[in-house]
């Protein structure tokens, strides 16, 4: 997955769960997204939206940061999360 699809996918869901407005929001994810791609693969964005999506249809908004963390964990680099 490509990260501009991996938005949609998250703007998709943000719509469907809430009224916040997933274009706008689904943005924030987009640096996050496109790091993912560059340091992993096609896989490793599909795995992030995945991740993303579920968090989202639980009723959760991660932060742009939380999002950060959570492509960490998915290219399985030990930081902070702080980039």
């Amino acid at each position: 997955m490509r990260p501009t699809e991996a938005v949609k996918q998250i703007e998709y869901a943000i719509d469907a769960t809430t009224t916040d407005g997933g274009q706008r929001c689904a943005a924030t994810y987009q640096r996050t997204f496109e790091r993912v791609a560059s340091d992993g693969t096609e896989a490793d964005v599909t795995d992030l939206a995945a991740k993303l999506c579920g968090e989202v249809c639980n009723g959760n908004r991660p932060s742009p940061a939380e999002a950060r963390r959570s492509a960490d964990e998915v290219l399985g680099v030990a930081t902070d999360g702080g980039r």
